[in-house]
């Protein structure tokens, strides 16, 4: 029971920096017209992976940008 409660608290602290980095991030950020609205949908729908795929989808983008 502690290990779980250990494990939610964890997980919350990392989806809330996460979840506020999305909504912080303006529509001109994304590639696609409704993508902000989805990831949104993705951090609802799929909670405990979202974050980690958001870090992920990031990071993706970043290296694209540094690309350009």
């Amino acid at each position: 029971m502690q290990v779980s409660i250990i494990i939610f608290l964890l997980l919350a602290l990392f989806w809330i920096p996460q979840f506020v980095q999305l909504m912080l991030l303006s529509d001109e950020d994304f590639v696609g017209r409704y993508d902000k609205i989805l990831w949104g949908m993705v951090f609802i729908c799929v909670f405990p992976l979202a974050p980690f795929a958001f870090v992920m989808y990031k990071n993706a983008r970043l290296s694209m940008s540094d690309r350009d």
